[in-house]
């Protein structure tokens, strides 16, 4: 394996009443030294990286691990004095590895983290090389250009308007909470880009409600804290036999809200729940919203990708007709993390809602007649909209549009590998990954204790085992069976052979495989089928034996 030695020897030059740095390094004139041994760390780093993949297959999926393990493990005091580089690269190797969820692995069928691409993982140490603040242009000029593509093309994958817009953020929860911020702003009229003190008094944010399913994600129950609302003016919804949101249910909520005196703010559509991949009915949540004046917020955090797929496209109807959308490329994207996103309908109120102007912002900022801020840049000149459209030709500063403030250039990954592969590819990617869920649930049906549960919609299938006698009845209650399907699940994640989660469908455990793994094929299905039933027989075989 290529790498490096630490050196001994010190340049003559060097103080020798200090140790060498990397400022010293920086300050020698043979600078090109330094520049060398980073390419031989570089490429051990890319040989320790190809190792770990390798691996994948050829391991357990999930290992024997506990907190207190690791954390003995990992030990120690904070170093004085650094390692040998070759002693760091067989730590990572011997300690890390072992004790890492394979995600990457065709057994793995765990949550929504995809096996990411190599040009998205490369492209991370290039972010990280170039270390870009995309807060400003000014700072970030190449990477701020480009995190606009990337927003424009996502605004056209799901057929926002030329006035949309939106930012990158660390992931769906924080673009939720957005959505929600927005729409607060909205019913109360108010966004950061007014140049007054004053807001609107506590009781009109009391009266505010908010609408969604109760398989929506918890990241909703986060933001109705963050944002100074009570818990329970969320309202969640019951949901129909696909898992999706009652209509009449929402209506009615709605109607008895408006009865109270309390003001309606917000709906909220699911574009594929993180429980069974349900896609609520998204055309028939925008009128509603519409009819009541609600902004229309939709969660496609997950099950955005498919309008990257000609074939399930049409399932996300009606989400270009949403406020304000989530959208997770390190989901379904194939991304590394972190990379989400919240795209809004009309991007100059995004802008609007997270306005500020710091004494060293380096354009003047005052008042115009209509009391609204104008901007004029470093050279006194008053910033005007480019005709082609929402924020072509502008210098765009991201702190601006959200609540981060140093942003990191997470649009490179997204970028670059849109470039590389294309939208097609990644249709088919998709795909492909839904043909490969719906197969499991074929052939789970042919088994006969096996039930399925939910839609089956997207990536993800929902089913439980219910051991049966000959004559079909269940052997065991329904309190028994949700034990045996925990234990199936667990038994499967120590012996390591593949791993999937278990959840909570209408009151009872059910077994959860998602599929999001570009490699998988119909083998790896064929195989998890084979230890699901092979497992499930070994408990109840252990079972029998037990039993006097």
């Amino acid at each position: 394996m290529s790498g490096y030695q630490r050196p001994e020897s010190r340049s003559p030059d060097a103080d020798p009443s200090r140790p060498e740095s990397g400022l010293d390094s920086l300050r020698h004139p043979e600078l090109d030294s330094g520049l060398e041994r980073l390419r031989q760390t570089g490429y051990a780093f890319v040989d320790l990286v190809l190792d770990y993949l390798r691996g994948l297959e050829g391991r357990r999926v999930y290992g024997p691990v506990s907190p207190m393990g690791l954390d003995d493990l990992f030990a120690e005091d904070l170093p004085e004095e650094g390692c040998n580089f070759a002693e760091l690269v067989q730590e990572c190797r011997t300690k890390v590895f072992p004790n890492t969820m394979a995600i990457g692995s065709c057994r793995y069928f765990g949550m929504m983290n995809p096996a990411p691409l190599p040009v998205a993982v490369l492209a991370e140490a290039l972010a990280a090389a170039m270390n870009q603040n995309v807060a400003s242009w000014r700072h970030a000029p190449a990477a701020t250009a480009i995190e606009k593509r990337v927003v424009r093309w996502l605004c056209d994958l799901f057929g926002l308007p030329e006035t949309s817009f939106g930012t990158l953020v660390d992931g769906g929860s924080l673009a939720n909470i957005t959505g929600l911020k927005l729409a607060i702003n909205r019913a109360l009229g108010r966004h950061l880009a007014q140049l007054d003190d004053g807001g609107p008094p506590a009781p009109a944010i009391a009266r505010l409600t908010f609408y969604v399913s109760n398989q929506g994600h918890y990241s909703f129950i986060k933001a109705v804290d963050l944002l100074g609302l009570g818990r329970g003016q969320l309202r969640k919804l019951p949901v129909d036999d696909l898992f999706r949101v009652d209509l009449g249910a929402l209506e009615g909520a709605i109607e008895a809200d408006l009865a109270a005196g309390l003001k309606p703010c917000c709906v909220i559509g699911i574009a594929g729940t993180t429980n069974t991949g349900s896609i609520d009915k998204l055309a028939e949540l925008a009128a509603i919203a519409r009819r009541h004046d609600c902004w229309y917020h939709v969660d496609a955090a997950y099950g955005g990708a498919v309008a990257l797929s000609d074939r399930y496209r049409t399932m996300l109807h009606g989400i270009e007709l949403a406020d304000s959308i989530t959208v997770d490329p390190h989901k379904w994207f194939y991304m590394p993390f972190s990379a989400g996103g919240i795209l809004v309908r009309e991007g100059d109120f995004l802008r609007q809602s997270f306005l500020v102007h710091p004494e060293y912002y380096m354009q003047k900022v005052v008042a115009g007649e209509d009391g609204e801020a104008e901007e004029f840049d470093e050279f006194g000149r008053r910033i005007i909209p480019d005709p082609r459209g929402f924020h072509m030709g502008d210098k765009v500063n991201f702190f601006q549009y959200g609540i981060a403030g140093s942003r990191r250039f997470n649009a490179l990954k997204v970028w670059m590998a849109f470039k590389l592969v294309g939208r097609a590819q990644f249709g088919a990617w998709v795909e492909n990954d839904i043909y490969l869920a719906r197969l499991l649930s074929a052939l789970l049906r042919r088994e006969p204790d096996f039930e399925l549960l939910g839609p089956n919609t997207l990536g993800v299938c929902n089913f439980r085992w219910i051991p049966r006698n000959a004559d079909g009845r269940p052997l065991f209650n329904d309190r028994q069976t949700d034990h045996l399907n925990r234990q199936l699940q667990e038994q499967v994640e120590r012996e390591g052979d593949a791993w999937f989660s278990y959840t909570m469908l209408q009151g009872r455990v059910a077994l959860r495989v998602n599929v999001e793994n570009r490699r998988m094929r119909r083998e790896h299905i064929e195989r998890l089928v084979r230890v699901l039933r092979g497992n499930a027989d070994r408990i109840l075989r252990t079972r029998d034996a037990a039993t006097p």
